[in-house]
């Protein structure tokens, strides 16, 4: 492994433990087990929201030891048995195959986590809007709630988060600042005083994370989206903060756009089911 792959995971690390710092101010549990971590959130039932992880085995004895013993946590739940599988887990990335075989496994979903650092050319950035867009500070979290859920469910099978669980909305309205080290911000994405979106920024000194950026169906398509990326772009680099990242599954229609703005793809993670 050459320096820089040795710099990307140790990026990727960092990554998810702010990415996990980050969903225990909305409701989320996480478990440190002595072989694993649990993540789980009492009203979500969807795989982004359960599932093992920060672990990596020797071979597929120890493996079946941990998923033997994180199902039976899952169980207790009433959640399925999700593996969040990241780079930094080695012998399981490398050798999926092996572990993962679709006799006992489903992949339900392959999420690029990608990453901006280029900020010499930020100013430069042509959005290609007209519309005058504006990031509100939302305080009242009930009504931010409201606003996420709305620009969400959209019941289109070509939005990849078209049927968001109704269980997220509690984790906003409860959500609560619960690490010294990062903080998290919300937004209502508003053109010409009308609120057309949301998006969220969860960050330490560091990392700047980018998510829940979503726009109403009807103002799709003018540009908000990239212009939004950019006025947190522009957050991120008022911060002194050198690398933002974001994460988006692959397949949809996002991580182009994200690309065409001057993300690029760290790694490529997986959530795997266990049947």
């Amino acid at each position: 492994m050459n320096i820089k792959e040795n710099q990307d995971l140790e990026l990727i690390k960092d990554i998810y433990d702010l990415h996990i710092k980050g969903f225990e101010g909305l409701d989320f549990k996480v478990i440190d087990k002595e072989k694993y971590e649990l993540t789980y959130n009492p009203v979500i039932n969807d795989c982004f929201c359960n599932f093992v992880s920060k672990f990596d085995v020797k071979d597929k004895q120890e493996f079946n030891q941990i998923i033997s013993e994180a199902a039976n946590d899952f169980g207790k739940l009433n959640k399925a048995t999700t593996i969040y599988l990241i780079p930094f887990m080695k012998e399981l990335y490398n050798n999926k195959d092996k572990y993962f075989g679709s006799d006992k496994y489903d992949l339900v979903s392959t999420e690029a986590w990608q990453v901006y650092r280029d900020f010499s050319n930020l100013d430069n950035l042509n959005t290609s809007c007209e519309l005058n867009v504006i990031l509100e500070l939302a305080t009242d979290m009930e009504k931010y709630a409201d606003c996420v859920m709305s620009c969400y469910q959209t019941d289109d099978e070509n939005d990849p988060y078209g049927d968001l669980d109704d269980g997220y909305r509690q984790g906003y309205m409860n959500y609560k600042n619960v690490h010294n080290d990062i903080k998290c911000e919300f937004y209502y994405i508003k053109v010409d005083d009308q609120i057309v979106g949301t998006t969220q920024s969860v960050y330490n000194d560091k990392i700047y994370g980018i998510y829940s950026l979503a726009i109403k169906e009807e103002y799709r398509n003018k540009g908000i989206g990239k212009e939004v990326l950019k006025q947190q772009l522009q957050m991120c680099k008022a911060k002194r903060i050198n690398i933002a990242y974001l994460q988006t599954e692959l397949g949809f229609y996002p991580y182009k756009m994200y690309k065409k703005i001057g993300f690029e793809d760290l790694c490529i993670v997986y959530y795997y089911v266990k049947k």
